[in-house]
């Protein structure tokens, strides 16, 4: 085990960073259970990939990096067993190997399986939850040195509420996951009117297996991305895969954002050139993970908020008026995501399908009054915000917001009485 004194961390965005007074490393569960047994004050972090202040502490950190391997795998049920701390990248390169996938995933596969789970994570398509319905069971060592394997279906109201947990419950120091026979996807994407493409919408939704917009704020066109799972060869070509995500979506993108910030009224026209002249229609057949995940874009603000998919059309007509109305200057895409519903007590996908809608900037001007903008949008919607990302820390709005807060916040003070795992981030949420 690694250990680190006066520890100076900082998340991926850079927006947030604290100096916890030991740092932790440990590569197995006895050296896990070790620092909770030891510590009076305890929070986790993978990769630090969340927005929001979740993984802050001045007390002890535990990072998960060399506690990350697979532990075994069953073919025959379909099941992988793994530690908390494999990042989705690793997790989708041994499964490839295998012959197997992830049934779903989001846009980005640099985080710690245990924290996509833990935060809501999500990918896009209205047949598909969240990350964490994709766990069979996973292990939760607790504050007062307790073992305790949870079960989705032998332990099922336990597990739904604890399987979305911000790490407030305890620790968790194995996943097992149910996994898929290999894929591929058929990705057909397009730019397309905005306002002609949401008069579609739900025919687009029900018609594709994953379904998402980039809309790039102050234009009138919309990035559509369309797909279908097959089982069909691969067709890409590696060289166009080079052209669009290391020169086009890497280089190119983050010019044109320096562009941005030398003249900020030059953002409207930037936006519109990129939709117009870097997005080209595509039509391409490639590994599932490989079309889930995207480039790594540049260090970003985000916030994304979660909303009942009966007001999709209306929340993205009024979101695209409102930007456009106002004195914002966003240099950033704005993404637009789908789920199904689930039964989960802190997913913002609880009891409804939903539409994900994110607003992103590429740097911090304007950005306090665009999040501020957007929280009040948001929660005229009856919105739910990602754990991960940034939002203002109300408890009483989130009370109202998830019908089974209570019950999540009951199971907190049973397993951490003394708020072993609270930080300033838990404290303010279940005050």
């Amino acid at each position: 085990m690694k250990q680190v004194s006066d520890y100076h961390f900082y998340n991926w965005g850079k927006n947030c960073d604290c100096r916890p007074c030991n740092y932790f490393q440990p590569a197995t569960e006895d050296e896990l259970a070790g620092i909770i047994s030891s510590s009076s004050k305890i929070r986790l972090t993978g990769t630090g990939h969340s927005w929001s202040t979740i993984c802050l502490t001045s007390d002890s950190m535990v990072n998960t990096d060399l506690y990350s391997q697979v532990i075994s795998l069953d073919k025959e049920k379909k099941q992988v067993r793994l530690q908390p701390g494999m990042k989705l990248w690793q997790l989708n390169n041994y499964l490839d190997k295998e012959g197997l996938a992830l049934e779903n995933l989001g846009s980005i596969s640099k985080q710690s399986v245990a924290g996509a789970i833990s935060t809501g994570t999500h990918g896009t398509g209205i047949n598909y939850r969240i990350l964490a319905s994709q766990v069979e069971e996973f292990t939760l060592l607790t504050a007062n040195g307790d073992r305790r394997i949870i079960h989705c279906e032998r332990d099922k109201e336990m597990f739904d509420t604890a399987i979305v947990n911000l790490g407030a419950l305890g620790v968790i120091s194995e996943i097992t996951l149910n996994v898929v026979p290999a894929f591929c996807l058929r990705e057909q994407s397009y730019v397309a009117n905005f306002d002609e493409t949401i008069e579609q919408l739900d025919e687009l939704i029900q018609e594709n297996d994953h379904f998402k917009l980039w809309w790039f704020p102050h234009s009138d066109e919309v990035v559509v991305y369309r797909y279908t799972r097959t089982y069909e060869s691969v067709n890409d070509s590696r060289l166009r895969q080079w052209l669009m995500e290391e020169v086009l979506s890497v280089l190119v993108y983050r010019l044109f954002l320096k562009i941005g910030q030398i003249h900020r009224d030059w953002r409207k026209n930037i936006n519109r050139l990129l939709v117009q002249k870097f997005i080209q229609p595509l039509d391409r057949i490639e590994k599932s993970y490989k079309v889930f995940n995207v480039p790594e874009p540049p260090l970003h603000r985000e916030v994304e908020w979660a909303f009942d998919l009966k007001v999709a059309r209306e929340l993205l007509q009024e979101y695209k008026r409102m930007i456009n109305s106002s004195k914002h200057r966003i240099n950033f895409l704005q993404e637009i995501r789908f789920s199904k519903a689930d039964e989960y007590a802190l997913s913002p996908s609880f009891g409804r399908d939903s539409i994900w809608l994110g607003a992103y900037n590429a740097d911090n001007y304007g950005w306090d009054d665009l999040k501020t903008d957007f929280e009040s949008f948001a929660r005229g919607y009856k919105g739910r915000p990602h754990w991960g990302k940034e939002f203002t820390l109300d408890a009483d709005y989130l009370q109202k917001a998830y019908p089974h807060f209570d019950r999540f916040n009951t199971l907190r003070r049973q397993l951490d009485p003394q708020g072993k795992f609270a930080n300033d981030y838990i404290i303010k949420i279940f005050s």
